[in-house]
């Protein structure tokens, strides 16, 4: 394989997503922590968070998308709702409650709805066709790499000061400023508009194809239990506070490792084929997980876990750009984060309640049937790139 040199838009794009992650990922590593030390709330309350965050955000994602199709701009959007989230890391100073963690979660998955189809757009029409998959999976390796240092900076904060959980907090806003600066130096494009355009409004503006792949989609994100809910592991096992960011960054690291490899896998063999595999992989991370006795085993379940994002994220956006019109790219990026962030509020919620009152084994029972079922209607999805709009 060639080296990738990725658009300059497209290394931008993934640096900004690089400081930003590593700021989003110093607060969501110590979020266990935080809620067992600090909250005094369980894995309920912590799957309710997440599980509400993203469901909260998906009607942002669908008119952001949107939105930014009809006006032609990519960028405010892109400002704004990173600027945002950046701006709620401070506030967890001034909680003590559940409940006002969910209002700043909210607030701070609100800017990633603003951000992410917009975002999205401009990588795919900065990048050629034959190399989108590649370009997908730099960006994600530069947003994991971030996320791998901000679980080890939170480690090193803890350590240092057992309950420094505010230090954390002020020190993932600086960062994420950094990345807000970045943004500017971002080259806005987008794709040229048709006539007649078809209103993102009615789902029929797409084929049977897109609509299978948002079925399949719903499901297997269902199945996904919020890493922070999988972090709990380690508190049953007998870990200390301390040591959750570090299993925590073995699943970044893993994640960040092949993403690239991921995306180049797609533009080989097809996203599809790609996305099947890395949801086997979590079935695989699931039941390693749930075995798990000791710090090795736990390690390498969480290694595999992370390798299943690596195999997904970047390849479902991918898979996407070949199912969607250029003009309504934008606004079909909005309907796949959409579509995934309702099947993560099912995920959270349905999984954080499972695992509180019935176990952590129960849990992973049950996303595993989810993740086989949307396996198997993903393999329905045919993706040719060519018929994009419905008959």
């Amino acid at each position: 394989m060639t080296r990738y040199r990725p658009p300059r838009n497209v290394f931008l794009i993934g640096l900004t997503s690089f400081f930003n992650d590593m700021s989003n990922e110093m607060v969501l590593a110590i979020f266990p922590a935080f809620f067992t030390s600090v909250l005094k709330a369980g894995a309920g309350s912590l799957g309710l968070v997440e599980g509400l965050a993203d469901g909260t955000a998906n009607i942002i994602k669908i008119h952001a998308g949107k939105y930014s199709d009809k006006i032609k701009k990519r960028k405010p959007f892109m400002i704004f709702g990173y600027g945002l989230s950046v701006a709620t890391r401070p506030l967890y100073l001034l909680v003590s409650s559940v409940a006002g963690v969910v209002g700043i979660r909210v607030t701070d998955r609100i800017g990633k709805g603003l951000r992410e189809a917009p975002r999205d757009a401009i990588i795919s029409l900065s990048t050629p066709k034959e190399e989108m998959g590649r370009a997908f999976g730099f960006h994600r390796m530069l947003d994991t790499l971030g996320a791998i240092l901000g679980p080890l900076i939170a480690y090193l904060i803890l350590r240092a000061y057992p309950e420094g959980f505010n230090i954390v907090f002020v020190v993932a806003f600086i960062i994420g400023l950094i990345a807000v600066a970045s943004i500017f130096f971002i080259k806005d494009i987008v794709g040229e508009a048709r006539k007649g355009n078809i209103p993102l409004r009615l789902l029929g503006a797409f084929n049977i194809n897109f609509k299978k792949y948002l079925v399949a989609l719903f499901l297997l994100s269902a199945g996904s239990i919020p890493v922070a809910v999988l972090l709990l592991k380690t508190q049953h096992l007998g870990f200390s506070l301390a040591s959750i960011p570090l299993f925590y960054m073995l699943y970044n690291l893993s994640y960040a490792g092949f993403s690239v490899s991921a995306g180049g896998m797609s533009d080989r063999i097809g996203a599809r084929t790609v996305m099947r595999i890395g949801y086997a992989v979590l079935l695989i991370g699931y039941f390693v997980v749930a075995l798990a006795s000791g710090a090795i085993t736990l390690a390498l379940g969480f290694l595999l876990l992370g390798l299943f994002p690596a195999l997904t994220d970047g390849v479902a956006r991918a898979l996407a750009a070949e199912l969607s019109p250029e003009d309504h790219r934008a606004g079909a990026y909005g309907l796949v984060n959409a579509t995934a962030g309702f099947g993560l509020m099912f995920a959270g919620i349905a999984g954080g309640y499972i695992w509180e009152h019935f176990g952590a084994n129960y849990a992973l029972l049950v996303g595993g049937v989810l993740v086989v079922v949307g396996i198997i209607v993903l393999s329905t999805v045919i993706a040719n790139g060519k018929e994009n709009l419905g008959s």
